[in-house]
């Protein structure tokens, strides 16, 4: 966890914000750009909030506080993602904030029933 945080702190383009309920971690997002400088104006971002804590707006104000932030620096143009086709309720999400599809990894993700495709997005900020 410790190189966790030092890896953050010696990047100002990677960044984490967390979401906390009752003193309880319910959420986070977490966004790092490119390490070298032809590709350091974009970066993607991985995002989870706790199931039971799931349509409270928790998900919208992780990803609000990103773009907000990512408008606010200097470097960061392009905000990326990954999505699994069936998550609907992120994708929709996604969608409100304007991001759009650019493009999918076929059979991205295997489950016990089956594959689904990851769903690649981006979002210029």
């Amino acid at each position: 966890m410790q190189k966790l945080i030092d890896a953050f702190n010696r990047n100002p383009n990677h960044v984490q914000f967390i979401a906390e309920a009752d003193n309880i971690l319910v959420g986070a997002i977490e966004f790092r750009n490119g390490e070298k400088d032809k590709v350091s104006h974009q970066g993607s971002f991985g995002m989870t909030v706790l199931p039971t804590y799931r349509n409270h707006g928790i998900g919208k104000a992780l990803l609000q506080t990103l773009v907000n932030w990512a408008k606010a620096n200097n470097t960061i143009e392009k905000i990326c993602l990954e999505v699994m086709e069936g998550n609907q309720g992120a994708i929709t999400l996604y969608e409100k904030f304007g991001f759009l599809e650019e493009g999918r990894k076929v059979k991205g993700v295997k489950l016990n029933n089956g594959y689904q495709d990851l769903i690649l997005m981006y979002l210029f900020v």
